[in-house]
């Protein structure tokens, strides 16, 4: 079993817990207290979607020519191309900060994907939450040829208290599903 499948089941059993002993719970506290108590709960998620969801940027969507340009999947001559998509509901609003060779800088929500034509040899992707603290970052290589096409799937798994970001490369009917799949976003600071 997955993380994230084992999370959603233990979610799902807390909610039948919760269920269950809710109304022996409302039996014993006095109805104010329920209510401070629910307020107190709901304004504890409010409050934590809005601290988790501070640090994210809104990355501005390329045009539909670069859009149609990325869907081809071919890089230009003598250039390689690296995609990096996200996909999945899993922390879906978190922002995923990509920093491709140290120097080309970006971020990403669920649906969306950056893409850059590089030099053909080794490249070195860094991936971290915008919110440092809800995820362990992940680093991957890259050696891609000349006209080499490359596609690295990212993912948030969920954790006991802190989730971790998975990347993996994608084979090539994947590749080309996720990327038709995914707007494109443009780099917040463009690779030299």
């Amino acid at each position: 079993m997955s993380k994230n499948a084992m999370w959603l089941t233990l979610i799902f059993a807390a909610a039948i817990v919760g269920a269950l002993m809710g109304p022996s719970l409302a039996s014993v506290l006095a109805p104010e207290a329920l209510l401070i108590l629910s307020v107190l709960l709901i304004g504890g998620v409010v409050i934590f979607c809005f601290w988790a969801l501070s640090s994210n940027k809104g990355g501005a969507k390329a045009d539909t020519a670069a859009t149609a340009d990325a869907r081809t999947m071919q890089a230009p001559a003598g250039k390689a191309r690296i995609y990096v998509v996200r996909r999945g509901f899993v922390a879906a609003l978190q922002g995923m900060d990509v920093t491709l060779d140290g120097v080309a800088k970006g971020q990403i929500k669920s649906g969306q994907m950056l893409m850059a034509d590089v030099a053909p040899g080794m490249h070195h992707l860094h991936i971290a939450t915008a919110k440092a603290k809800l995820a362990h970052p992940a680093e991957f290589d890259i050696d891609v040829g000349p006209g080499g096409v490359v596609v690295i799937g990212a993912m948030i798994e969920m954790g006991a208290l802190k989730g971790s970001i998975k990347l993996e490369r994608l084979d090539a009917a994947k590749a080309r599903e996720d990327v038709h799949a995914t707007k494109l976003i443009l780099w917040e600071t463009p690779s030299a």
